[in-house]
Parts: structure tokens; sequence; C-alpha cells
């Protein structure tokens, strides 16, 4: 498993807005295939990172969240992608897809609804607006009734 594939989607996120905003500096690539760098996070004084490709999981990196646990952190995703920039490119053009993709989805749902709602019935709407806010959230409800002025009573 790779380190983009061992690392949580939203390190892989951050990893990548530090890889943007340049913030890994003194990268080396060492004679086992391991990667050493340092990475300025939020504190003043930058964290240390070896990241190993072979074992991801076996990579270090001095913050708080992955010192001494077996985890890769957005740090070490940020050293993945300045070795590796093509990668970064990569995992840019899959999230745009993603994203597009989504898009794409929550446009067709909304336009079959528009189309299911304009064939209803207003007795069939009015049952059906009765039941999501007596189903729905509190909140919800609550809005209905003040945005309505219904609580002037």
């Amino acid at each position: 498993m790779g380190v983009l594939e061992s690392a949580s989607r939203n390190s892989v996120w951050r990893g990548y807005e530090y890889y943007a905003a340049g913030k890994v500096h003194d990268l080396h690539r060492q004679a086992d295939g391991c990667y050493s760098a340092t990475v300025q996070g939020t504190v003043p004084k930058p964290y240390e990172v070896t990241l190993d490709l072979r074992h991801p999981r076996k990579s270090s990196c001095s913050c708080p969240h992955a010192s001494g646990r077996q985890i890769v952190c957005k740090h070490m995703v940020a050293v993945y992608l300045t070795a590796f920039p093509d990668e970064a490119q990569r995992l840019l053009e899959e999230v745009q897809a993603e994203e597009e993709a989504e898009q794409a989805y929550e446009d067709a749902c909304y336009e079959r609804v528009c189309r299911y709602i304009g064939r209803m019935k207003k007795a069939e709407l009015q049952q059906t607006l009765l039941e999501l806010l007596s189903d729905g959230p509190e909140w919800q409800y609550d809005r209905f009734v003040a945005q309505n002025g219904l609580d002037d009573d």
C-alpha cells in the first residue's frame, strides 16, 4: 500500500495543501529509497519527516499527531508530493473529477425532484410538507414557523 492509500482522506488533502503552499524544505533522497525533509507546520519549529516509500507506516514525523504512532500524517503526504509532483497533479485531477461527478449527480437529482414535485397534486404537496416538517429535525420546523410568521399568535 502506498503513501496516499495509507493516509486518511483528510491527511491527503491537507498534505496537498502543504505541498502547494511550498511548506516542504530540505528534501533529500536517501540511499535506501527513503526521503527526509522538514515541513513547516503551524508552529514556529518545522517538523522533521522521514518517509519510507516501501513501508509508509514505518515513516516518522515529529508532529504531535504522528509522533510515536504508525500513521501517515499530512506532513508525510506533503513530502511525498514534493518528491513526486506528478502524483500531486494526478491527485488534484482525481479530486476535481470526483467533485464534477458529484455535482453532476446532485444536479440530476435536483432535476428529477423538481419534475416529480411538478406532477404532484396540491393535497399531495400539503401532506408531504407536513410530513417533512413533523418528521424532520426540530430546528427545521421552528424555522418554518418563524419564517412564515406562524409564531405571532
